[in-house]
């Protein structure tokens, strides 16, 4: 990111001639289209804001130099508390006069890099990659594009230096810091205390000093060390500076740099008061991320025609709270998306954009990137045959806490349902597929696969956060629709207003613990599952996806899974004929538990992020054992779950974040 400007706050280190002279320089680096030798983060109002919420980051190659590395594919954060007022212990207060100790706040910042790594918003940055050509603006259909991951536990170590911070940093660093920069050489030390990563950043905080009264205030900055000028600098390392933020910075008081922006009351752990801290910290790591390189001032990464980052487009707007792991939550900046930008005109998003939720036949290996956006084209899922890693992560949204499953026969007893009769078989249900899915799930609930689930929670966001339950009974209704019209290649939206017609019919009102199953017989299914493109999904309505259908209503497309054979799991885990309907309450357990923990299947509108828990590539728990070991017994494959009924009925395992001490893997039950 560039210099993380303050929200209306005074320069702190800028000063009388000196002052100016930087100012001018860098608004003049600035508006010649070039790069700044620091990329700072201006409080609100302190700096010309350029027009750049009309255009896509775009790669600059990231080949300035050796050692440019273009992107930060593993980001990984250092955490610096630079000056002997950390060890001895001072205190700050809020916008209403609580008072705090450096403790909190050492505590809120350590947790916040602890917790932000595999979250949906430190996801926004996994589009962005290296090895692509200058000036491409999507990584997506480049051959060799080497993405950012978004790994759990990116603070890799904390380090109270007691040395003395030198005085020449509070009056005038910014002047005399773009030539040589006391903050970089206690970078350089910082990475011999804990080890060279040159795929991190080392993020250094000072204490509470005297602050110049220049304008125009700034809340940090990230940068490069020079490799060349011969200043202690061996190697190139990416750090970021924040001053101390709670000053009471002149004409803007002490909210200069975000205090109490967010949340205008402080709590215990300093929501509120610390707001700041995590809004900047955040704005400087995401930008250290997707630009890092800055050797001879020159940004090599993805940054816009007028060196905009991805922090920088978005600063200071549409601030909120965003859930991270560990049941906590920090206020924070959104954060630039050319993938969402390009779909739908909105490129500051706090959450990343997201994929459909369909379940895969077998064999099919899914992209690496979301080409449902960049081509319009959607056959989402995990790779056939092996257990796709990365543990899930909470990005916000509700889960169904005591889930109700509504089972709705459409069509099913409607004239050309079927094309067979079986005896000792009902018409309307020949093949006894419906009889099947209904004892299924009515012997889901209570068992040990069942229990999976119940590691996942959700935030009430009143401070509380509830775990799933694993209730006995969850069929909560059964409903044989044969009034309503069905006819063939179905459309999501025809499905939708199928469900939307089940919540009237049921009366259902506890939406948020609903999964509605709309499944069609035979000869009546949807357009995609005749196309063999996937065997089920799972969706959530919105007015923006689903226009003119009853809003928030989880429902599941459930298509007959005997009209795909192989393809959907015949005789996966049973030899035929036993196992001919296998399929069915795999494909049919997938798509429950994927509701049960992702009701709000990844749907975004706005800044709000409906989905709870998936992967940062949108893998929710069921895809990410979808067909694994595609057919072979081994560990994580699907097999023979005994219902609370006694009797046996396969499925696929589940993502449990637990299993494997933590690593995760794909379990047959808890």
């Amino acid at each position: 990111m560039r210099l993380s400007q303050a929200p209306s706050t005074a320069g702190p280190f800028l000063l009388g001639i000196l002052l100016l002279a930087a100012i001018t320089a860098i608004t003049t680096t600035t508006f010649a289209g070039s790069t700044d030798p620091k990329h700072i983060f201006w409080a609100p109002g302190q700096a010309p804001s350029p027009a750049s919420v009309s255009n896509d980051l775009i790669y600059h190659g990231g080949s300035t130099g050796s050692g440019a590395i273009g992107v930060e594919v593993k980001p990984a954060t250092y955490l610096i508390f630079w000056g002997p007022d950390w060890a001895n212990g001072f205190t700050t207060t809020d916008a209403n006069g609580r008072v705090y100790t450096s403790a909190q706040l050492q505590s809120y910042i350590t947790s916040f890099l602890s917790n932000l790594g595999a979250t949906s918003w430190a996801g926004i940055q996994t589009e962005y990659c290296r090895n692509v050509p200058a000036g491409t603006t999507s990584c997506a259909s480049v051959p060799g594009a080497t993405y950012i991951t978004n790994p759990r536990k990116q603070l890799k170590g904390v380090w109270t230096d007691s040395t003395a911070v030198p005085a020449d940093i509070v009056a005038t660093g910014l002047a005399e810091n773009l030539a040589d920069d006391p903050i970089a050489m206690e970078a350089m030390r910082a990475s011999a205390h804990f080890n060279y990563d040159p795929q991190a950043t080392y993020i250094i905080l000072t204490p509470p000093t005297t602050i110049a009264t220049g304008q125009p205030v700034y809340c940090g900055y990230h940068t490069q060390t020079n490799s060349v000028d011969g200043f202690g600098n061996p190697y190139r390392l990416q750090y970021a500076f924040i001053p101390f933020l709670n000053a009471s910075w002149p004409l803007l008081g002490n909210k200069g740099c975000g205090m109490n922006s967010v949340n205008t009351v402080s709590d215990n752990f300093g929501h509120g008061v610390f707001d700041g801290y995590s809004i900047v910290v955040g704005h400087e790591y995401a930008e250290a991320v997707t630009d890092p390189d800055n050797i001879t001032s020159v940004q090599d990464g993805w940054n816009d025609v007028q060196t905009s980052e991805n922090g920088d487009k978005c600063a200071w707007t549409a601030l909120g709270m965003v859930s991270m792991n560990s049941n906590t939550t920090f206020a924070v900046q959104p954060l630039w998306s050319n993938r969402s930008f390009d779909a739908n005109g909105q490129g500051c998003v706090r959450s990343a954009a997201t994929k459909p939720h369909a379940m895969p036949p077998t064999g099919i290996t899914p992209p690496a990137d979301n080409i449902c956006i960049t081509l319009g084209i959607c056959p989402p899922g995990v790779a056939a045959g092996q257990p796709m890693p990365v543990n899930m992560a909470y990005f916000g949204g509700h889960v169904q806490v005591t889930p109700k499953i509504y089972l709705v026969y459409w069509g099913w007893g409607q004239a050309g349902a079927f094309d067979h009769v079986n005896l000792g078989q009902p018409a309307t249900d020949p093949d006894g597929v419906g009889a099947l899915m209904k004892s299924f799930i009515a012997a889901l609930g209570g068992t040990k696969w069942g229990n999976i689930q119940t590691q996942y929670y959700q935030n009430n966001y009143n401070g509380t956060f509830t775990n799933i339950r694993n209730p006995a009974q969850q069929l909560a209704g059964v409903w044989h629709d044969d009034a309503n019209p069905i006819h063939d290649n179905l459309s999501p939206l025809e499905l939708s207003q199928e469900a939307a017609r089940a919540v009237a019919f049921f009366h259902i009102t506890d939406l948020a613990n609903s999964n509605v199953v709309v499944a069609t017989p035979q000869k009546f299914n949807d357009a995609g599952f005749n196309q063999g493109n996937y065997c089920a999904w799972h969706d959530y309505t919105t007015p923006v996806a689903y226009p003119g259908t009853t809003p928030n209503v989880s429902f599941t497309n459930m298509p007959y899974i005997l009209n795909a054979g192989g393809g959907c799991g015949q005789d996966f885990v049973n030899p035929a004929p036993a196992g001919d309907h296998d399929g069915v309450t795999i494909v049919l357990g997938h798509e429950i538990e994927e509701t049960v923990t992702d009701p709000g299947a990844e749907e975004i509108a706005g800044q709000i992020q409906n989905g709870a828990w998936f992967d940062y590539q949108s893998w929710e728990n069921g895809d990410k054992c979808a067909w694994v070991g595609d057919g072979l017994a081994i560990p994580g494959s699907p097999f023979n779950l005994v219902g609370n009924d006694g009797k046996t009925y396969p499925v696929q395992a589940l993502w449990s974040n637990i299993s494997l001490n933590g690593v995760g893997y794909c379990s047959q039950g808890n």
